[in-house]
This record gives C-alpha cells, sequence and structure tokens, in this order.
C-alpha cells in the first residue's frame, strides 16, 4: 500500500515538475526594465511591472457576472488593441482588500463604468479561483477567498474595457491588468507595393536644447513655441532625465519673466485609440507642469497642463520621423 501511494505521488510532482519545466508558468520573473505602467491604471506604491505584453488586435472575452456552478454564464466580448501588464508588490504586507478597494476607488472617481466586480466568494465557485484559473486572467493564482478579486471597468467614453485580477504568486501580491483599447480591424492590403518611406527616410535629428531667448522669441512672435527636448518614455508620461536641461532653460525665462504665464500642452502622434493619446497627452502636460512647480519652484498659478493627443500634428503621421515629430511639448502664452 505504502510503496503504491509513493508510487502515485512521484507520478504526480514528477509530471507537475515536468510541466512547470515546459511552460514556466511559476517561474520567477523580475522587474522589466523600462516598462511603465498603463496610463489608466496607476502603479501601486513600491510596485514595479513583472510582464509588459502588447498586441496590435485580438478578441477578447472577459467574465462580467460570478460564475454559477461550473459554468460562467455572462461576458463582455471586446476587440481592438490588447495591452497585457503585471503589477507585482513584494510580501504580502498590503492586504488584497486594500489594493482591490483602492482600485475600485481609483476608477469610481475617475468617472469608469464598474461593469462588475468582486472579492473571493463573490465571484462563485472555489472562492473566485476557478473564475480567474480557467481564463488568461492570471497564471498559477492562490487558492486562498482572500488574495483572489476581480475589476471590470470601461471608461467614461466607452473606448477602454480595463479587467484587473488581484491574487497572490510566489508569495507576492500581483496585479495583472489587461486593457483593450476597442476599435474595428484594418485589414492588410496584400496586394499594395512595400512602403520604403520610413526605411529611406532620414532619421529624425536628435533634438537640440533651445536658449531661454529662442523660447521668449516664439512666444512674442506667435504666442506658441515647442520645447525640442523634452522627452518621455515609451508609452507613458515619465520625463526622462535628458529632459533636465531643456526644463531648466522653461524654469529660468520663466524666473527671468514674472508677468510670463504659460499653458503647458502635450501632443501625441495619431497611433493607438483618441481618448487613449488624448489621456496620455495630458498626463504627459501636467508631468511638465509638475517638474516646473517641483524643481524650479514656478507658482501653481502661472502654469496649466492640458493636452491635445493627435488633434494638432505638424506634419504627416504616416512615416516613424512624423511621428516623432508630433510627439511634442508645446508652451502657450496665457493672457490675462
Amino acid at each position: 500500500m505504502r510503496k503504491t501511494l509513493f508510487l502515485i505521488f512521484a507520478l504526480f510532482f514528477g509530471a507537475a515538475a515536468t510541466l512547470v519545466a515546459l511552460t514556466g508558468s511559476v517561474q520567477a520573473r523580475g522587474p522589466i526594465e523600462g516598462a511603465s505602467a498603463h496610463p489608466l491604471v496607476p502603479l501601486p506604491p513600491g510596485g514595479y511591472i513583472t510582464r509588459d505584453e502588447f498586441t496590435d488586435f485580438a478578441e477578447l472575452t472577459f467574465p462580467s457576472a460570478p460564475r454559477e456552478g461550473r459554468e460562467q454564464t455572462e461576458f463582455l466580448e471586446v476587440e481592438g488593441a490588447h495591452t497585457r501588464k503585471e503589477y507585482t508588490i513584494e510580501g504580502t504586507d498590503v492586504a488584497t482588500l486594500r489594493l482591490y478597494r483602492s482600485y475600485l476607488d481609483y476608477f469610481e472617481n475617475e468617472g469608469f463604468d464598474i461593469v462588475f466586480n468582486g472579492f473571493g466568494d463573490e465571484l462563485g465557485s472555489r472562492s473566485g479561483f476557478t473564475f480567474i484559473h480557467t481564463t488568461f486572467l492570471a497564471a498559477t493564482p492562490s487558492t486562498r477567498a482572500d488574495t483572489v478579486a476581480y475589476i471590470l471597468a470601461r471608461d467614461a467614453s466607452a473606448d477602454t474595457v480595463i479587467a484587473l485580477t488581484f491574487y497572490d504568486r510566489q508569495n507576492d501580491r500581483r496585479i495583472m491588468v489587461n486593457a483593450v483599447d476597442i476599435a474595428p480591424m484594418d485589414t492588410i492590403d496584400l496586394f499594395a507595393s512595400p512602403d520604403t518611406s520610413d526605411s529611406e527616410a532620414e532619421p529624425a535629428p536628435a533634438p537640440v536644447v533651445q536658449q531661454a531667448d529662442e523660447l521668449e522669441e516664439g512666444l512674442l512672435a506667435d504666442g506658441r513655441v515647442v520645447v525640442d527636448a523634452i522627452l518621455f518614455a515609451f508609452d507613458s508620461d515619465e520625463i526622462l532625465p535628458e529632459s533636465a536641461e531643456a526644463l531648466a532653460v522653461v524654469g529660468g525665462l520663466m524666473r527671468d519673466r514674472p508677468e510670463l504665464k504659460l499653458l503647458v500642452v502635450g501632443h501625441t502622434d495619431g497611433v493607438g485609440s483618441f481618448d487613449y493619446n488624448l489621456r496620455l497627452s495630458l498626463d504627459r502636460a501636467t508631468a511638465v507642469v509638475n517638474w516646473l512647480r517641483r524643481e524650479h519652484g514656478i507658482a501653481r498659478e502661472r502654469l496649466r497642463p492640458a493636452g491635445a493627443g493627435p488633434m494638432s500634428p505638424i506634419t504627416t503621421n504616416r512615416t516613424e520621423q512624423g511621428r516623432t515629430l508630433n510627439r511634442r511639448v508645446e508652451l502657450v502664452e496665457m493672457i490675462d
């Protein structure tokens, strides 16, 4: 009898080890260097990103009601650009319930429509484990009821759907973010001639830090000026360190001209959904305003952020060089 039990356990754990070796499903993931949080889903304090994936078009089905017995009966089906990120908070000092309610409050305060949400047993059978384990929403989650939660939300414009799945893995708190920018699929013209415009075009020149008199001249002559050397991390409002010199020039100009008030306008290229780009452009403008206030002591009433998204390109978005030029920050003089 003991030999039989031992053989059964050996076969079971051997198969499990083989599965892990083949899939890597429980392999530890470290922080992904350079990865940024989704613009609509802030990263918790102390958290980092351990999965960062993007697909330009996908069809996705999200559970939109509790699981009933063995069946998931209600779904929200969407299609469009799909972003998948895993946020990790080391250890279990922060309760899953606290994380879950914090994000729920955030979405509600931001005007999102909460399609469905639940914690533990509210998700259905087996304390929510089956609810997320049988979908792509998370990998190898904990089975404990107090470590599994789910939020399905849609932004106010109904252009973006976000599903957050909360679970434990390898003794850390995890949040799987699945976001879909809803849009119809553009088919590929299989008979079109290859587009060589990007490969043949000259690469965009490295941005040059303008001097204060150049910025002032543009503001006086046109009421607006592009600050070339303010750069951001990809798909993020994180200002890159090499932007510090250009921002110092802007700060110095405002100190020298105490009567000057500026509208800081963020612009994006035309890639991605309209609402996504509009939000990203405002976030970037806000990051610039906060930098000038924090690092250079510019008074709050002298700066105002605004986002124009893709609405005001200065050149075509059909080439990489054009898209690079369209991603910019402009200063616009505000006249009382």
